[in-house]
């Protein structure tokens, strides 16, 4: 399959055409990872992709983003309160999806099941692990594989990498402050997502790409979240998740060893902050 990279100049134009379409996955049994990749909107065109949307749409809709972005800074700051941590283990990876999967009606969701999933999602490297991972959510989430469960476990699992990664460079760009980078400054100028993936189904004018081609289109801070009919619709859930998160960070000293980052060809992610709360002055 030949791979044709375009800059994110064109993100808004390429993104928007319906001859361009998300990676076909295959089916699988009910209640695994091959089963949720076939059963979200993240992979669907036409109107499967338009009603598993407003499934998701639903959930995010139901949310209030004060409260959202209220709970995730009083999670981190408990977490917080365990004394030195690696940020990335144990906040930026966990507090988004606790803070999600209370609001869709989930108060004690199997974060470990969700990053599981998370980082063979969009790959579609399916393993017994994974399996038994999108078994238990499915459970979680009353048991039924079908495609309202589908939505939930979806929404958060793609939430879980792209939202830490965003709260993860806060931090790090932040860090000469003691604090983290502002959410909207840093979505404007290092957005995470980095590009994505669209197949072309026929051929695409003005762009050498032939049917079966795959077209890696650059992202950037005019469109952080994507643009088109698969555009992120939890652009706002996520920006006031993160908020609430860099908010709690404002109480941990900088970082004070070079990050590293993963090596992910579409996502800047840190592999690792550690810090320390700031000690209040006459405190232990």
């Amino acid at each position: 399959m030949t791979t044709v990279s375009f800059g994110a100049e064109r993100a808004a134009e390429l993104l928007g055409h319906p001859g361009l379409v998300p990676p076909p996955v295959a089916p699988g049994p009910p209640g695994g990872l091959d089963w949720l990749r076939a059963g979200v909107a993240r992979f669907a065109t036409g109107g499967a992709h338009a009603r598993r949307r407003a499934q998701v749409a639903d959930l995010l809709d139901a949310m209030d983003l004060d409260v959202l972005r209220l709970r995730a800074e009083i999670l981190t700051c408990i977490v917080l309160d365990e004394g030195p941590l690696d940020v990335m283990t144990r906040v930026a990876r966990d507090v988004p999806v606790r803070v999600l999967a209370e609001s869709a009606g989930l108060p004690e969701p199997d974060v470990a099941a969700v990053r599981t999933i998370a980082a063979a999602y969009l790959a579609g490297e399916a393993t017994a692990e994974t399996d038994a991972a999108v078994a238990a959510l499915v459970a979680a989430f009353g048991g039924v594989p079908d495609e309202p469960t589908a939505a939930g476990i979806g929404l958060l699992v793609q939430a879980c990498e792209a939202t830490a990664a965003l709260i993860g460079n806060a931090l790090a760009d932040g860090a000469s402050g003691s604090a983290c980078a502002d959410v909207a400054a840093q979505l404007r100028d290092d957005p995470p997502v980095k590009a994505t993936i669209r197949i072309a189904a026929t051929g695409i004018a003005g762009t050498g790409l032939r049917p079966g081609d795959r077209a890696r289109i650059g992202l950037d801070g005019s469109h952080p979240f994507g643009a088109g009919p698969h555009a992120c619709p939890g652009r706002e859930q996520a920006i006031a998740i993160a908020i609430g998160v860099c908010e709690a960070l404002l109480r941990v000293q900088p970082p004070n060893t070079p990050i590293a980052y993963e090596a992910l060809e579409n996502l800047r992610i840190p592999a690792r902050i550690d810090v320390a709360p700031i000690v209040a002055e006459g405190n232990p």
